[in-house]
């Protein structure tokens, strides 16, 4: 090989390691409580999982607006070939435990690297969307449950990290925009409400960052709860629920009755090609404010 072969080469492996780079990742972490780690043989590295049977728990601590990943693996009896599994993740002042249940079939390239037995499923994620602020989640197998399940967390990177450039999303279908202003900066959110929605058309993979309010009438004070409805080519993709108290520092622009409540953030993830999203209000009795954001760098030249 040439002196000119390596530089090309060398070349154009930093060009891969950047792009990797800026397409973002997850980062592992380790539970605030948990009972016993394994060690797990993955293509001939040693893996530590945390394990989870009956009778025991796991608690993990993340911090919101984020992404939480969940990879998991069932462990089946020595002549088994498929595990069904369950586990549930309760987040501290839920009332309801999140269900999550996976199949996978075993594989003898995964194997335990010490004295557990039993054959290792192939690997299952779940995302899970983390509310704002420090969340704590305890993860249990259901009541009466048996068997082993062993798990790794990790906080997906977004494409919103480190001062990445950000466009703002005009919605192709909409009832009404409104402009607030915070600190004499004004921007442009769109209401939804009783009977009415907001609709864009977006192209993926790429990751979409709403920002959301609610607006105060003169009956309302404390801190609101309230949910977003989001359909993705009119199937139901999530349900957020966000909470906020009344803005101190941002205004409307044309005078008006209502105050906007602080912002809250969730994100949607669009899967690769062309779809439609449509944000409604499931509340019959209130409205709201949205505004869309896309990394620059995921929009589709025209």
């Amino acid at each position: 090989m040439t002196v000119r072969n390596i530089l090309v080469l060398l070349t154009l492996s930093l060009a891969l390691a950047a792009a990797e780079a800026k397409t973002g990742g997850v980062d592992y972490f380790q539970p605030t409580t948990f009972d016993r780690t394994v060690d797990v043989l993955v293509s001939g590295k040693v893996r530590p999982y945390y394990l989870l049977e009956a009778d025991t728990k796991i608690e993990i601590q993340v911090k919101g607006p984020s992404r939480l990943m969940i990879l998991s693996r069932g462990v089946a009896g020595n002549s088994e070939e498929s595990v069904k599994y369950t586990f549930l993740a309760l987040r501290k002042k839920s009332h309801r435990a999140l269900r999550i249940s996976h199949e996978a079939r075993t594989t003898d390239r995964v194997v335990f690297s010490g004295d557990t037995e039993g054959r290792i499923a192939y690997t299952r994620k779940k995302f899970i969307d983390v509310p704002k602020g420090e969340q704590t989640y305890s993860l249990y197998l259901p009541k009466d449950a048996s068997g082993k399940v062993l798990l790794k967390f990790a906080v997906e990177t977004n494409a919103f990290t480190s001062g990445t450039p950000v466009v703002a999303m005009t919605p192709s279908q909409f009832t009404a925009q409104v402009d607030l202003v915070t600190r004499e900066e004004s921007t442009t959110y769109y209401r939804i409400g009783t009977g009415f929605s907001t609709t864009l058309d977006l192209v993926g993979p790429a990751t979409l960052k709403v920002l959301s309010r609610i607006e105060f009438d003169a009956n309302m004070s404390g801190k609101q709860k309230w949910r977003v409805r989001v359909l993705e080519d009119g199937k139901v993709k999530g349900t957020y629920s966000l909470a906020a108290g009344k803005s101190v520092v941002t205004a409307y622009r044309e005078p008006s009755s209502l105050v906007a409540s602080q912002a809250e953030v969730f994100y949607v993830e669009i899967p690769e090609g062309t779809h439609r999203y449509e944000f409604t209000l499931p509340e019959n009795h209130r409205t709201g404010l949205l505004k869309f954001l896309l990394p620059e760098k995921q929009l589709k030249p025209e």
